[in-house]
């Protein structure tokens, strides 16, 4: 097999470094976005571009930052808009600060996060898990506020989340693979 078909997952003395610098960058972001609103997520966005600068998988991290952007934008923007949740800074359909996360997560499926593709049911429950819990976090710190209960919220938020990160798994793969392809065709 080519070394150009091989996944970004072989043999690589580098990869404990890598991963733990996305999860680094990925949380940078994170926190940036909901500490410091629409200003600090601009701080975030320069992280997510050193990322893109550096990264072996620029082609497949930016469909996916593409994909991630428009799932971000009509999933949140859908909730924001039934009334689910608000948030302290405003934004249409959602704040400028949710977006960058978004935009961060992108960046989690083709390097740290990795690990879940071609595993849909621990995908699902990675999903089912850190959804709920990345947003109880951000609403905790202030950043938004669940208008419904707080059990229904994170149920809601459980079920979503559970469904989409498989989805969003397996098309880091598709988007991997097309990267791959280019990559012959063009040699």
């Amino acid at each position: 097999m080519s070394t150009l078909l091989q996944p970004d997952l072989a043999i690589d003395s580098h990869r404990p470094m890598k991963t733990l610098i996305n999860v680094l960058i990925y949380q940078s972001i994170w926190f940036l976005s909901i500490l410091g609103g629409n200003s600090g997520a601009w701080f975030g966005l320069l992280l997510l571009c050193a990322h893109l600068f550096y990264s072996a998988t620029k082609s497949a991290d930016l469909r996916m930052i593409g994909a991630l952007f428009v799932a971000g934008l009509l999933l949140d923007g859908t909730l924001h808009q039934v009334g689910f949740f608000s948030f302290t800074e405003t934004g249409f359909p959602i704040p400028f600060w949710l977006l960058v996360i978004w935009l961060g997560l992108a960046i989690t499926p083709n390097h740290s996060l990795a690990w879940l593709q071609k595993k849909p049911l621990l995908a699902m429950l990675f999903g089912t898990l850190g959804g709920p819990i990345a947003y109880w976090a951000g609403v905790r710190m202030g950043a938004a506020h669940f208008n419904w209960e707080l059990l229904p919220s994170l149920g809601t938020l459980a079920v979503i989340w559970g469904l989409l990160w498989p989805l969003v798994m397996h098309l880091s793969v598709i988007s991997t693979k097309r990267s791959q392809t280019r990559l012959l065709t063009h040699k």
